[in-house]
């Protein structure tokens, strides 16, 4: 069972990791803020805007974006990108 255990955790991390980075790719891309939250038993990426519309067709009852926003395991904004690599 222990390691049932450790397999499931070990899932769990690399899909997290991966839910992560594509957060922080799509936050870069789409310029929009990206949460990373548990759903169903597993970290998937949505945008502040998703959350938004997922709120308001009731397919996430009793969340708020507020709510959403503080349990989230990660929040992905866009980088800064005007930095001195334009000449």
């Amino acid at each position: 069972m222990v390691i049932a255990e450790y397999f499931r955790a070990l899932l769990f991390d690399w899909r997290k990791n991966r839910a992560i980075r594509q957060a922080r790719r799509s936050a870069d891309l789409h310029r929009k803020k990206f949460l990373v939250l548990v759903h169903q038993g597993r970290p998937v990426c949505v945008s502040m805007q998703g959350v938004k519309k997922l709120i308001r067709q009731k397919r996430l009852p009793g969340l708020t974006a507020e709510k959403a926003r503080e349990i989230a395991i990660f929040e992905a904004s866009p980088r800064n990108t005007s930095g001195s690599c334009h000449s």
